[in-house]
């Protein structure tokens, strides 16, 4: 019989499940502030799976950054990731 190492099999799949609280405190903070709404299309500028809806996916892009930048501070990786998400986003035209 094969045993399975389940702790082995969960990191594998990590990034996709599981948004620690820090990540979701942010993207809960994101989310507000910057009045994102839920639906899709999101994931597409944030370079995650298509798969997620709006917010799920700010969570996700979050958690991401999060790994990325293990010495963060909430505070200063909440500024950080909205002046990353403004530069992402495209910027509605303005036309006279």
């Amino acid at each position: 019989m094969k045993i399975i190492n389940h702790e082995e099999l969960f990191a594998e799949f990590k990034r996709d499940g599981a948004i620690s609280e820090h990540a979701n405190e942010i993207a809960n903070m994101l989310i507000c502030e910057l009045c994102i709404q839920s639906g899709k299309g999101l994931a597409r500028f944030l370079g995650v799976k298509s798969c997620f809806d709006n917010h799920m996916a700010l969570r996700v892009w979050v958690q991401q950054r999060l790994d990325d930048n293990p010495d963060y501070l909430v505070d200063e990786m909440c500024q950080q990731l909205q002046s990353e998400l403004y530069r992402r986003l495209p910027q509605p035209a303005c036309g006279f």
